[in-house]
């Protein structure tokens, strides 16, 4: 009896030596994990280097949404502080360019980073 084969995705499997574009493969992966890149709150997320500001964002990234919860890790517990007290702000900028995000509450998480 042959083995029944599933597949997760509706594309077919590419050839070691088949190009493909950067996009298509973008396209793919989106596809593949379920993210809609219409959805206001993905779109936040992908944008949050330039939400937060550049410098700020390397030391603080989006972690989920959920229920109007936006959760943030920072490599550092002055950094989970200063995103703290500056919260409000954060979420004025963040409801002003995503008005249909509704954002109610940010949560930070320090999670070091790594050295190695």
């Amino acid at each position: 009896m042959a083995k029944k084969t599933y597949r997760k995705d509706k594309y077919k499997p590419l050839a070691p030596e088949d190009p493909v574009t950067s996009q298509t493969f973008i396209d793919q992966v989106m596809d593949r994990f379920g993210i809609d890149m219409s959805d206001p709150v993905n779109q936040m997320i992908a944008n949050w280097n330039v939400i937060a500001g550049e410098e700020l964002a390397q030391h603080v990234r989006c972690d989920r949404y959920d229920n109007g919860v936006l959760y943030l890790v920072c490599d550092h517990p002055s950094r989970a502080s200063y995103v703290r007290m500056n919260s409000r702000e954060l979420m004025k900028r963040i409801v002003g360019v995503y008005p249909e995000v509704d954002l109610k509450k940010i949560v930070t998480r320090v999670r070091p980073a790594r050295t190695t």
